[in-house]
């Protein structure tokens, strides 16, 4: 006996993606999460734990790769996103705006660690903060170049981890070295410095006292 096609229930598409479930078409799809590598701008990498905290309901991850969450009444959950090479993400969802979509995805940008593996040749910025009594809330940096015609991307922005190291990527070519102003913000902390990176070169920038 032949099998039967998938249901609509049982297979969704989203974008170029492809959702394979392997369930009755009773399964009642919420909606689903698709985490995005900030730098490949592909599917992210490692260990990735999604729930929604109220709860704590973790979201089951089908053939697709898709992290799942069926059943849910229509109400406003958060979403916490917690990888292993990325930073964390939250947000609000609601999921009464997914109601009857064939498309119920919701993509969650995340952006490397500086842990993560980089490729060989990738044009990298690193660096530590330093501050006396620990990091000030809500501190980013962000890097500028000071001649576009040399670079795809004119800024480049990050966050610290919690031990202060930072890590920008360039994801477009950058033309030979390249000068750029980097601009470090947080509660109480505004600082500007300058800086070189080269193309498919790791530039540590050393350790910067705010």
């Amino acid at each position: 006996m032949a099998p039967s096609e998938p249901d609509s229930d049982s297979k969704r598409l989203a974008g170029q993606h492809e959702y394979v479930f392997s369930c009755p078409s009773s399964f009642n799809l919420s909606f689903a999460v698709w985490p995005v590598d900030d730098y490949t701008q592909k599917g992210a990498l490692g260990k990735i734990r999604v729930r929604l905290k109220e709860g704590n309901i973790k979201a089951v991850k089908n053939l697709s790769g898709y992290q799942t969450f069926s059943g849910l009444p229509d109400d406003t959950y958060t979403l916490s996103v917690e990888p292993e090479l990325y930073f964390p993400e939250e947000r609000k969802v609601d999921t009464s705006t997914y109601s009857g979509s064939k498309e119920p995805v919701i993509e969650i940008p995340l952006k490397p660690r500086p842990l993560y593996p980089f490729p060989d040749r990738a044009t990298l910025l690193r660096g530590m903060l330093a501050a006396e009594n620990g990091l000030p809330a809500g501190i980013t940096i962000k890097a500028t170049a000071k001649e576009p015609s040399k670079v795809t991307e004119m800024e480049v922005r990050g966050i610290p981890d919690e031990k202060g190291e930072f890590v920008l990527y360039f994801r477009g070519p950058v033309k030979g070295k390249t000068e750029v102003t980097l601009e470090i913000k947080g509660e109480g902390v505004e600082k500007t410095l300058q800086a070189v990176v080269e193309e498919g070169h790791n530039t540590f920038v050393g350790v910067i006292s705010i």
